[in-house]
């Protein structure tokens, strides 16, 4: 293997890791920037919370997180060509891709719904009334918006367990460096049944995960140069 057959994977590796990065941060950033009011009843705290910039940012955080895996993916099956890892990398973005899209429907209307009822609940200085909140609860259970998210994150899921395989048929040094990456997209649905605390933490861990995942790939990179050294 010359240099020059090289340089196709250092973009891959570059890209995959760039989108990794600013993925990662985002996963952090969600819980970390989400307003955290008490939702058991409609308070002025509580619509203040909801209508507030911070919502939105935090929640286009996620969005933008999720959507960055199947680029990510994309770029780390093009790094994996020629490897058993191949074959699963490139499963892996379809599937992120499928669940980003069908779960962005659902944190749309999340970011951007709940926080025009809010702010009409502001406006009008109904912030103490029912009428807001069940507005809002409607927006959040409705059939199919809730069904697609439930799907789409599972599918997003389903994608961090076939990066992990990926990585681990790759040959890679660290060949257990994608459990945590897959971890963090399993339990990315789950994670909203919990608390404050529960949430900030599953964000820490997913923005880990995609940081273990650039070492890995750096890793192979220096792996297929070593062998490109030994070979001539």
């Amino acid at each position: 293997m010359t240099n020059s057959e090289l340089r196709p994977a250092v973009p891959g590796r570059r890209s995959a890791a760039a989108l990794l990065v600013v993925a990662g941060l985002g996963f952090v950033l969600f819980p970390a920037l989400r307003p955290w009011p008490d939702e058991s009843g409609p308070t002025a705290g509580l619509a203040a919370a909801f209508a507030s910039d911070r919502w939105v940012v935090a929640h286009l955080c996620g969005i933008f997180a999720i959507a960055l895996l199947a680029p990510a993916l994309r770029s780390l099956a093009g790094l994996y060509a020629g490897t058993a890892g191949e074959r699963p990398a490139r499963w892996a973005a379809a599937a992120a891709g499928t669940g980003a899209l069908w779960s962005a429907l659902y944190f749309g209307a999340e970011a951007f719904g709940l926080q025009s009822v809010a702010e009409a609940a502001v406006a009008s200085g109904d912030v103490t009334g029912q009428a807001y909140l069940d507005t809002i609860t409607d927006l959040r259970n409705q059939p199919l918006a809730i069904t697609l998210f439930g799907v789409g994150l599972l599918l997003v899921a389903a994608a961090g367990v076939l990066a992990a395989v990926a990585v681990w048929r790759s040959g890679a040094a660290a060949r257990w460096a994608g459990v945590p990456f897959a971890t963090g997209l399993v339990l990315l649905l789950p994670q909203f049944w919990g608390g404050p605390p529960v949430r900030v933490a599953h964000g820490v861990l997913l923005g880990l995960g995609c940081v273990l995942l650039v070492a890995a790939l750096d890793m192979h990179r220096q792996s297929l140069r070593a062998k490109a050294s030994r070979t001539g």
